[in-house]
């Protein structure tokens, strides 16, 4: 029994003793398989804003888990830069050549030099991505955004809520309200570059490293939210106006909206694009913890507020007579009524088409809430118009403005393709809706509102011109072609979703067809639909907003509500219908993909 155990001892050290020369022949050896065996940033210098010397550098332990990068190699570092030297991690790329690549990791990287980053990389080269390879941009990392979103949260949202709660002051003399985008990047960028020529005679400084976005203190952003959903970009676009945020949190105004909640995300697209383009590393909680701070509305005292959708019952019961310091008044549950409401054009509260917890106002509840707080008007999005804006106003000059900036809404950047965003090709598989984009420039100095509409193909040429973005296939960008959709794509289209609409309703989820309404509550509805229809300038483009603004009531509802809704639909269906709607199966590709979108709630 002695024998075997001194030759299992002796077996031990002889692989022991193998290991260690190894590990030593590697170490005197100048090659590498690794490719980070070596420290070689000590000496180096990094510059974004400023100048970063690495000194001291050793190979960080277990780098391996630092995955994502490539041939990328980690060592831990003294940083100098400013004040005491302080120890960070620095990344650097393989590759060879005598001057390594060495920069700040980004967990130890400040901010306003993360912000830069994302401000460069998105400006320029995000709608150049135009196969579907979206992750090709360095910074669209998993590990790297979740690192961005925090330290957006943590140094400046949480501080900003701390201070002014639910409300943003307004006090710069020059401003642009912008409304809803969803998820539209080009859009985004010639809205930008159509008000940096309209301003440019003003002496406004540009934000350092953009080329779009004016940081003065005598300039100021407001826009009314709905950032993602419904959009090919809505991950890059929510990320840019966040890194803006964070390198000028004075100028920018970034109002909640009623698509900044993960309730919305999942049947309107967010959710899944979020999938697509980080493979679910990027959890939809942690956007979801740096949105939910935003601020519902933003207030120029003695002139206007904006908002995204409008006022509710709750909100005139808290905050009226409050001088326009809504942070007093405004909390998150009284927020949360404020963006699914919307302006009627009688008198009083009214029920709302999105749901029966919400309300609609009228114009003397609106003129009453704003001369309690000394304001004159109201801005506010979340209502697509079909000419960008529209604006109520009464014979005293009180006012509601609704701005729309989501032009040929959900439609693409690169139209005719035919490439289709792979996290729903349905969604994305006809034009968008043709509708024009609005904004507002605003001069408070002079009193004046100069309301603008941009047609998608002007700022598709404007985003192509500065980002020299190009659509693949062959088709031109700038061709000249009807905005809105052809007849044989939506037909096509529903064929498509017939399969998927027939699962509707199965499952727990109880008979959605075993309903009916009552005669006179047909009546009502169908009475209102004929007075809305009837007036409308564009008869289709009024029917297929009044199903979406009904479908989004299916958001919030229980089976029977759902069954209703549906029923309802099928009302407004039938007096279109009457009045010789021009093409009644695009209004029934509209119910229908609707109900699509409903069964990823009920699923």
């Amino acid at each position: 029994m002695l024998r075997p155990l001194v030759l299992l001892l002796l077996e031990v050290n002889l692989v022991t003793a193998f290991r260690d020369n190894q590990a030593l022949a590697q170490q005197k050896s100048t090659f590498c398989p690794m490719h980070c065996c070596r420290p070689k940033c000590s000496g180096q210098s990094y510059s974004l804003t400023g100048n970063w010397t690495f000194q001291d550098c050793k190979v960080r332990k277990g780098a391996k888990d630092l995955h994502g990068y490539g041939r990328t190699c980690f060592e831990d570092c003294t940083v100098v830069h400013s004040g005491e030297p302080q120890n960070a991690t620095v990344m650097r790329r393989s590759g060879g050549g005598s001057s390594p690549q060495c920069e700040l990791y980004h967990r130890d990287l400040p901010l306003q030099e993360l912000a830069m980053d994302f401000v460069e990389q998105l400006e320029i080269s995000a709608l150049k991505l135009t196969r579907g390879n979206y992750g090709d941009l360095p910074l669209m990392k998993a590990d790297k955004v979740e690192s961005f979103l925090e330290k957006v949260k943590e140094k400046v949202l949480k501080p900003e809520f701390d201070q002014q709660g639910y409300s943003q002051e307004i006090k710069s003399k020059n401003v642009v309200i912008i409304g809803d985008l969803h998820g539209q990047l080009f859009n985004l960028i010639g809205y930008l570059l159509f008000i940096k020529s309209k301003l440019n005679d003003k002496g406004l400084s540009m934000l350092d490293g953009s080329s779009l976005l004016f940081c003065d203190p005598s300039m100021q952003y407001v826009f009314m939210g709905d950032y993602v959903d419904r959009g090919e970009r809505g991950v890059e676009l929510l990320l840019l106006l966040l890194a803006y945020k964070a390198r000028c949190p004075e100028g920018m105004a970034l109002l909640q909206g009623n698509h900044e909640t993960a309730e919305m995300w999942f049947p309107y697209g967010f959710a899944a694009e979020l999938k697509w383009k980080f493979d679910e590393k990027v959890r939809l909680g942690d956007i979801e913890d740096v949105v939910e701070l935003l601020p519902y509305v933003a207030v120029a005292p003695e002139n206007w507020m904006a908002m995204h959708g409008g006022l509710s019952p709750a909100l005139e019961r808290v905050c009226s007579g409050k001088g326009g310091r809504f942070s007093e008044c405004l909390t998150k549950d009284v927020g949360y009524t404020t963006v699914w409401a919307d302006p009627h054009d009688g008198y009083g509260w009214k029920p709302s088409q999105r749901g029966p917890q919400f309300s609609t106002f009228g114009m003397d509840v609106a003129r009453a809430f704003l001369e309690s707080n000394n304001l004159k008007g109201i801005f506010r999005g979340h209502e697509q118009v079909e000419k960008g804006w529209v604006r109520k106003k009464d014979q005293d000059g009180y006012f509601v403005a609704t701005v729309f900036s989501a032009a040929d809404y959900v439609g693409l950047f690169c139209k005719k393709d035919g490439r289709l965003p792979g996290w729903d090709k349905g969604m994305f598989s006809t034009p968008g809706d043709g509708n024009l984009g609005g904004i507002v420039v605003v001069d408070l100095a002079e009193g004046s509102h100069a309301f603008q509409r941009l047609q998608a193909s002007k700022t598709r040429e404007i985003a192509a011109k500065f980002t020299k973005a190009q659509c693949e296939m062959g088709f031109s960008l700038l061709e000249s072609q009807s905005e809105s959709p052809p007849k044989v794509t939506l037909e096509s289209f529903i064929e498509d979703k017939h399969k998927s609409i027939k699962r509707l309703g199965d499952g727990n989820h109880g008979n959605l067809d075993s309903c009916s309404l009552d005669k006179d509550e047909t009546e009502a509805l169908k009475e209102k639909t004929r007075q809305i229809l009837a007036n409308a300038e564009n008869r289709e483009f009024e029917a297929r907003k009044l199903i979406d603004l009904q479908g989004e009531a299916l958001i919030h509802g229980e089976n029977l509500e759902i069954c209703k809704a549906m029923k309802k639909d099928k009302a407004m269906l039938e007096v279109y219908h009457e009045l010789d709607g021009t093409d009644e199966k695009i209004l029934e590709f509209d119910i229908e993909i609707r109900e699509h979108e409903l069964e990823e709630v009920l699923e």
